[in-house]
């Protein structure tokens, strides 16, 4: 007991992460322990610490058949699934963990609590969860850092705060937990099992079902919407107008406009346009020139960072933000899932040090130091306002050996460290000149000019920032010229052309598009939301749902970058037709909106969540009524047999029908009909048979030379082909030639 009567004891600090918790630890003295790292007293601490950690979401919440048996079996007739208490269950496979964060927190020599998850809402929730499970009645108080320098721990560490003041932020996250478990098993099953009544395959597998979300369906709809449109569209050639002027000796080329208008579309019209104005006379109808100054780029948020990262690296938004949460583990970068692109005035003092440190690191002295010292007036980068729990993504002051860095880790640390360099650099400024040339009195012909005067902050980037930075403006400045000055046509010609269909989203630009679908949609579906009110996830969570649509329940396919629909997601689509619920990111947005009221309310978010969970069962009740009832005019015949062929890998080595992956093993698609049971399995002597080694085995006899095979007595491993054998009615393996000792 102390002086004043207060029991003391230790802080217990459970961390989201491993690498998380032993940050934490090495901000102090410490010691690793069996199952924790015990910091030892400290100023800080007085008594010392304990640290732990969960490996991301240690609880689950449980299947529909743990609240009834009747769930057992996925049947339209026992929907909806509406559990009054939501129940949560710890992952099987983390159970030994959870067990030892249990005997800690259980411990009478722990006297209060410390929530260390990730500064956001998963993060509160995926220990506050914990906590509620084990019915824990000790104080409990939070560590909110957006960095994992052993400064910044320190600082936070000092000023803890109550976890209750975060309480909110729970709820809301409890709130979207609960509506995105309530819509996502309602709808699958719904689907799944509606479709399967049309003779599709449910083989039990992910990929067979259809798996249905509040923001993963409406993603898949944007994405349908696009491939309809490259579908439905008809390219049609057109004629582009060039001339060359001679006007008082001096010559230029303009290009034929008019009135918003700039190409022909009949070759004949064009032909005669051309033939007509040769040798006609023109003059300059009007001059403008300007200076143009273009700011340097905004700090990166996770979404630019993804994007950008596609496009330097070709990495899916998903391996760009393990790089990032990689860079962010080892102190090197600030916390990665963020939404704003501002820091606040406290952030930009550590500035002037981290541009200091980057002075010395070989690949960067030559631009440093930056030619503006500081930049905390300019709102462009520094404003308050624009951030909320998080800040743009910066570096912080730890220094880096580049050498020591992956060639993914690289890149992504140089763009952010270009991002902070180039906002401490003047803007770009052009010089540009637009010439409007009258012919004949009545056509009109354009010319624009561009010349730089200042490369600013492009100097940062280098030569392929300055080319990308064109615009498409080619042409030089054209000088010396006056407005009413009178000459004729030198030359024309007619280019031909033609109209391009909209662009296939590719990865980088999927994860923009989920940040501001509005743009994607017409002003009368957006109705009273601003774009940036229609987004789709979190930047935390959208690298793991485009992985979903892609991986999982394989709605998408990448090729080369681009992202284009499959059968399976089409059907999908076709089948919420009509369901602006799941296919609309309206819903999202009036969703995100109330989730983002619980977030900020200080009083009745508990009231705020149980009206936003109830408001959610509503609409899986209509949502079950009225697909029911559309269900009774699908035709999916053309698709089932599309997606069909789509999964073939080969013919069956028995009765010749085609074989697909039905999940836990590769089956022959003619069971339902003649009870065939040919089968090849997944994994064969402990290594995992891909589809395409299948593919090889069926349609070539045999398959490539497959290295680790793992002996029957598991003490040696080998490689060999593997071959179907008919007289055994099983695999077997074929050993390769011993090679010469000659």
């Amino acid at each position: 007991m102390s002086k004043r009567g207060v029991q003391l004891g230790k802080s217990l600090l459970i961390a989201e992460k491993p690498s998380q918790a032993k940050k934490i630890a090495e901000a102090f003295s410490y010691k690793s322990q069996s199952g924790y790292i015990e910091i030892l007293p400290c100023d800080t601490f007085k008594e010392g610490a304990l640290v732990t950690n969960a490996i991301g979401h240690i609880l689950q919440l449980v299947d529909a058949k743990t609240y009834d048996p009747i769930y057992e079996k996925w049947d339209v007739s026992t929907l909806p699934v509406l559990p009054n208490q939501f129940k949560l269950a710890v992952d099987p496979s983390k159970r030994q963990q959870f067990n030892k964060i249990k005997k800690l927190v259980m411990d009478p020599s722990i006297s209060e609590i410390v929530n260390c998850g990730d500064p956001g809402m998963e993060g509160q929730l995926l220990v506050d969860e914990i906590l509620v499970l084990l019915g824990n009645k000790k104080p409990v108080k939070r560590l909110w850092s957006t960095s994992l320098t052993k400064d910044a721990i320190r600082k936070a560490c000092k000023t803890l705060r109550n976890n209750k003041d975060y309480e909110n932020i729970y709820y809301s996250a409890l709130a979207r937990q609960h509506s995105d478990w309530l819509l996502g098993i309602n709808a699958t099953r719904l689907i799944s099992c509606l479709i399967k009544e049309r003779g599709f395959q449910l083989t039990g597998s992910r990929e067979s079902s259809f798996s249905c979300g509040r923001v993963q369906s409406p993603l898949v709809a944007l994405i349908y919407r696009r491939e309809i449109e490259i579908e439905n569209f008809v390219s049609h050639p057109y004629w582009d107008i060039y001339a060359e002027f001679n006007i008082e000796g001096k010559t230029y080329k303009g290009k034929w406009f008019s009135e918003g208008e700039e190409h022909i579309f009949d070759k004949d019209t064009a032909g005669a346009f051309v033939e007509y104005c040769i040798g006609k006379g023109a003059y300059i109808h009007s001059i403008k020139s300007e200076e143009k100054a273009i700011r340097p780029p905004q700090l990166y948020n996770l979404t630019t960072l993804q994007s950008e990262g596609n496009k330097k690296l070709g990495m899916s938004p998903s391996e760009i933000l393990k790089v990032a949460q990689g860079l962010y583990q080892r102190s090197l970068i600030s916390y990665p899932r963020s939404q704003p692109r501002h820091v606040t005035p406290e952030e930009a003092k550590l500035f002037p040090t981290i541009l200091e440190n980057l002075s010395k690191t070989p690949e960067y002295a030559a631009l440093l130091p930056a030619p503006i010292k500081d930049i905390s007036g300019d709102k462009r980068f520094v404003d308050a306002s624009k951030t909320d729990d998080h800040y743009a993504i910066i570096l912080t002051e730890e220094s880096v050996d580049l050498s020591s860095l992956s060639k993914a880790e690289k890149v992504i640390y140089d763009m952010i460290a270009k991002s902070m360099i180039a906002a401490h650099y003047p803007d770009a400024t052009y010089n540009t000149t637009e010439i409007v040339t009258v012919v004949d009195e009545r056509f009109t012909f354009m010319t624009r000019g561009k010349q730089m005067v200042d490369e600013g902050w492009l100097t940062v980037f280098g030569k392929e920032s300055m080319e990308s930075d064109d615009e498409g403006e080619d042409d030089e400045l054209v000088t010396g010229l006056k407005e009413n000055e009178k000459g004729i046509i030198a030359s024309i010609e007619m280019k031909e052309g033609k109209t391009t269909s909209p662009k296939r989203y590719t990865l980088g630009n999927l994860v923009k598009l989920m940040e501001n679908c509005g743009n994607a949609l017409s002003k009368e579906e957006k109705m009273d939301f601003k774009n940036s009110e229609l987004a789709l996830g979190t930047v935390a969570t959208r690298a793991g749902i485009i992985n979903q649509i892609k991986d999982n329940a394989k709605y998408i396919r990448v090729e080369k970058n681009k992202i284009y629909l499959e059968p399976k997601g089409r059907m999908l689509i076709e089948a919420l037709k009509g369901n602006q619920y799941l296919t609309s990111p309206i819903t999202t947005g009036r969703m995100e909106r109330y989730l983002e009221k619980i977030a900020k309310e200080k009083v009745n978010y508990k009231q705020d969540y149980e009206k936003f969970v109830n408001r959610t069962k509503d609409i899986v009740k209509e949502i079950v009524e009225t697909t029911i009832e559309n269900s009774k005019s699908w035709n999916f015949e053309d698709l089932m047999k599309e997606h069909q062929e789509s999964k073939v890998l080969g013919p069956c080595k028995v009765c010749g029908e085609p074989v697909i992956d039905v999940g836990n093993f590769y089956g022959c698609t003619a069971y339902a009909k003649t009870k065939c049971t040919f089968k090849l399995p997944k994994k064969y002597l402990e290594k995992a048979l891909s589809p395409s080694v299948i593919e090889s085995i069926l349609t070539k006899g045999t398959s490539p030379l497959i290295k680790g095979f793992q002996s029957k007595t598991k003490d040696k491993k080998f490689e060999a082909f593997l071959e179907w054998s008919p007289a055994e009615n099983r695999l077997q393996c074929i050993f390769p030639p011993k090679k010469s000792n000659k």
